[in-house]
């Protein structure tokens, strides 16, 4: 290698020098690269650990995953009808199958108007005017002489029309009153009155005597210059939601039925009711007002309270029945229910007409709310349902205002009959009842109606259904039958085994490359100096085969589909694995898992594992040493590699002082040569 140094070396005595300092040189740094060949053969060997110490890991992975809980854990669950019924499940879950019927889903309560010409149609058309001002007295004059007061009446396009006209000396309000309702002409149309407004004011009322409602009921009154003008009163839409407050909208005079359904959705404190306008497409008047509650069961119920007349507003879904008691529960003090008072006698009629008489008995306590109260009672029923009856679904409920009782049957019964004079009713006074009455059933009842495993249920909405089967959420989609089954979920398991073993033969396959003589190479293998890979081969070998004491006939990994090859290969047979699950799945999560008692496959392979692959185990520590070595050896080969190159600048400035030397000699030599040559001559 030449030292790049002295670019005319020798040029001075005509001595290769330069290529004497050169040679010299390449031997020098020949010896010292031998350094080089040491440290890239124990980069291969650290590179080749760190494979193996890798796959160790992926390894120790597997088998944790295999030692924890939480694996086995994960479920699975399946509806035989998915059309019917479907489910979700959480994990942990007790496994098996449970029959789901539904009979009735969810509904919303609605109800819908009469019907209207169009959008634009009139929904408050008023049959009722009254005056705007107030008199102090009946003989207080109304209509001067030649004044006029036209009352119209019908629809506004051809009104029948009445004018009435003030007398000489003016006509009072008792005169007016005379003039409409003496009248037959008139009178058979529309009648007067009269009331008083909170000041003690008198108001004329002018208002259809027919009952028609709409445009064929309207009434008009209008006065000539002076004279009172008249308005209709005001007329509200009240209704509630559930147990919710009452929601009341104002509903002014000529309000079309578009508008009312705008006012009720932008209402800011509308309790979850959407109104809309429909087009049925069939009669002159096709559309109607829907008002339908936001969300589905019993607990969303709308209740209309009042509304305008000609609205027509009226339950379209949702109809029912419930029987109420007659007196109110206190609970000043507890309600105590003993043996005097906790039987309630009553039949069920089946749809066939099949009748069933039943006695429930109300759990003896104190109960100081009314929410215990209607639980116990609730319960006593069904149980009786339950045991000699039909296992009917029942809802009791007590209203926190009245304090009344409400016994209610979800609609699958011909009939329900509560005999409260029965001899064994003897919880009537009780529970605020007095007399024999019927729960008609609720053949609309709004409330999900479902069976699972033969056991009946009412709920509020079709969806997350997860208080039945203790961690399953059911959905409701449509009425019929299904069977939903939770199973163990044991891909994970599988997952884990796979790697388990491909991992595994990846990594016998490298040390078996890397562990011996290559004679095509003729070199060793990079693992074949490292003394802890010769004994994991056969440490690998043994934990496959070890087996752990699980009281059943799975005792080690070739029990659960694993074979060992001639080569010392693994190989999964995950279709016996998958039928070992189904079939032994306690004894195989034993195996693998172990008992609280007991360590499992899973810990005894994830302990050796790491033994040798993480911090401080014999392949780190491994590692850790021949880093140490190149690290060193790096350290000698740079301080060889400066001392050759200080020795050669010396011996460079050494030649290029003795080339110098030599050439002078050589001068010398010359001229004196000539001189010689000189005096021969």
């Amino acid at each position: 290698m030449a030292t790049g140094t002295i670019t005319s070396l020798g040029l001075g005595s005509d001595l290769d020098l330069q290529s004497l300092l050169d040679t010299q040189r390449e031997a020098d740094e020949t010896i010292a690269g031998m350094t080089l060949d040491d440290i890239e053969e124990l980069q291969a060997e650290e590179e080749a650990l760190s494979s193996v110490q890798s796959q160790l890991l992926g390894m120790k992975s597997s088998a944790l995953n295999l030692s924890l809980s939480s694996t086995y854990l994960y479920r699975e669950v399946t509806s035989s009808n998915d059309d019917v019924t479907t489910a979700t499940v959480l994990d942990g879950t007790k496994t098996g199958t449970h029959t789901i019927t539904t009979t009735r889903l969810a509904s919303a309560s609605s109800y819908i108007s009469d019907g209207f010409a169009s959008e634009s149609a009139t929904v408050y058309v008023p049959t009722t005017q009254q005056s705007t001002e107030g008199y102090n007295d009946p003989t207080d004059t109304v209509l001067e002489e030649s004044e006029t007061l036209t009352i119209s009446y019908g629809n506004e396009d051809e009104p029948l029309t009445f004018t009435i006209t003030g007398t000489v000396d003016g006509m009072s309000v008792d005169g007016l009153l005379s003039a409409i309702n003496d009248d037959p002409t008139i009178s058979q149309y529309v009648t007067a009155s009269t009331y008083e407004d909170e000041e003690g004011l008198i108001h004329i009322q002018i208002e259809s005597a027919t009952g028609t409602t709409g445009e064929d009921g309207r009434v008009d009154v209008e006065g000539s210059e002076g004279v009172t003008s008249f308005t209709a009163p005001k007329e509200e839409l009240s209704f509630t939601v559930g147990d919710g407050e009452i929601f009341t909208l104002s509903v002014p005079a000529e309000i079309s039925l578009k508008n009312l359904a705008e006012r009720i959705n932008e209402a800011d404190d509308n309790p979850g009711v959407t109104a809309s306008v429909i087009y049925t497409g069939t009669g002159d008047n096709p559309y109607q007002l829907v008002l339908e509650a936001d969300n589905t069961g019993e607990d969303n119920r709308i209740n209309i309270i009042s509304q305008p007349d000609g609205l027509g507003l009226n339950e379209s879904n949702g109809k029912g029945y419930t029987m109420t008691g007659d007196n109110a529960i206190s609970f000043e003090t507890a309600v105590t229910i003993d043996n005097t008072n906790n039987t309630i006698a009553f039949e069920e009629v089946d749809e066939d007409g099949r009748a069933v008489s039943l006695t429930a008995e109300i759990n003896a306590g104190d109960y100081g709310t009314a929410e215990e109260l209607a639980e116990a009672v609730e319960k006593a029923l069904e149980n009786a349902s339950k045991e000699d009856g039909n296992n009917r679904d029942y809802q009791i409920d007590i209203d926190a205002d009245t304090g009344l009782m409400s016994i209610s049957e979800a609609g699958t019964l011909g009939s329900v009959t509560v005999d409260w004079e029965n001899a064994n009713s003897t919880a009537a006074a009780t529970l605020g009842f007095t007399e024999t009455q019927t729960i008609t059933p609720m053949d609309a009842s709004l409330n999900a109606m479902l069976t699972v495993n033969g056991n009946t249920y009412q709920r509020q909405e079709n969806t997350g259904i997860d208080d039945i089967v203790e961690g399953v959420a059911l959905k409701l989609y449509a009425t019929g039958s299904s069977t939903i089954t939770v199973e163990n979920d044991t891909e994970d398991i599988v997952t884990e085994l796979t790697s388990l073993v491909e991992t595994y033969n990846a990594l016998l396959t490298e040390i078996d490359e890397n562990d011996d003589y290559n004679e095509a190479e003729e070199s060793w293998g990079s693992l074949a100096k490292s003394s802890t890979v010769r004994t994991l081969k056969q440490t690998l070998q043994d934990l496959i085969t070890s087996t752990v004491d699980t009281n059943g006939s799975i005792t080690n990994l070739l029990d659960i589909g694993i074979e060992i090859n001639r080569d010392g290969s693994l190989t999964l047979d995950e279709d016996a694995l998958n039928e070992i699950l189904s079939n032994s799945y306690d004894d195989v999560v034993t195996l693998l898992r172990g008992t609280d008692d007991d360590e499992g496959l899973g810990d005894i392979l994830n302990d050796s594992f790491g033994s040798y692959a993480v911090s401080g185990g014999y392949l780190q520590d491994e590692i850790d040493t021949i880093e140490d070595k190149v690290n060193r050896l790096g350290k000698d080969y740079q301080e060889d590699m400066a001392r050759i190159e200080k020795k050669y600048e010396r011996m460079a400035a050494e030649y290029t002082e003795l080339d110098s030397y030599l050439s002078e000699i050589a001068s010398t030599q010359n001229y004196i040569d000539t001189m010689m040559s000189t005096k021969e001559d």
